[in-house]
């Protein structure tokens, strides 16, 4: 990150060097058709972050305070700033919840994604175009994937062979990476489920 492009608006840094310009569209559209919702994203938001993630499209980290966006996500030909900016609200809520005092603990963690996606189908709700950002969410929201320790690690490893081939990894050390940490992943829960 530390050689990464960053721009600042409004207070919020935006850091990454591809698909920018769709996060500034999508503060943009935040603003225009929430200004309310904008102005507590500021407060609970300090960057927003452009990476690679194996298990979703955006993460909230609570450590930096920032809303993760994959790169891949961003530079597809199919991603608008409109479904750019529901992406940040769902996760900006994250950011809400946790200065709220409420965290992202297992037990939880359905129900506050829960919030999160009813966040987004209202927001999409103010676009002119939201129909199909609301959709999508709703389509989440009816067919909720299992938010478990044990799901949640599984998707990472599923989706670390492309990130790290995306990083240009050489394959074989992809192949040697994924090998160790699905050695980890089955221990780590062996030794959960014996306790």
């Amino acid at each position: 990150m530390k050689f990464s492009a960053s721009q600042t608006i409004d207070g919020l840094v935006i850091v990454g060097d591809k698909g920018t310009d769709k996060i500034v569209g999508a503060l943009d559209v935040i603003r225009e058709f929430d200004p309310v919702r904008y102005k507590r994203l500021l407060r609970d938001v300090r960057q927003v972050l452009v990476t690679v993630l194996p298990a979703s499209v955006a993460q909230w980290a609570e450590t930096s305070q920032a809303c993760e966006l994959d790169e891949r996500y961003l530079v597809s030909e199919t991603t608008t700033p409109e479904r750019v900016a529901s992406t940040i609200v769902h996760e900006a809520t994250h950011a809400r919840l946790m200065r709220c005092g409420i965290g992202y603990e297992e037990k939880l963690r359905d129900r506050v994604e829960r919030v999160c996606l009813r966040r987004e189908i209202a927001f999409a709700a103010r676009l002119p175009a939201g129909t199909d950002t609301a959709r999508r969410a709703e389509a989440t929201l009816q067919a909720m994937p299992d938010f478990s320790d044990r799901a949640m690690s599984e998707r990472y490893l599923d989706g670390l062979r492309d990130a790290l081939l995306y990083l240009n990894m050489p394959a074989w050390l992809v192949g040697l990476t994924l090998s160790y940490r699905r050695w980890r992943h089955r221990r780590r829960f062996a030794r959960h489920q014996a306790a």
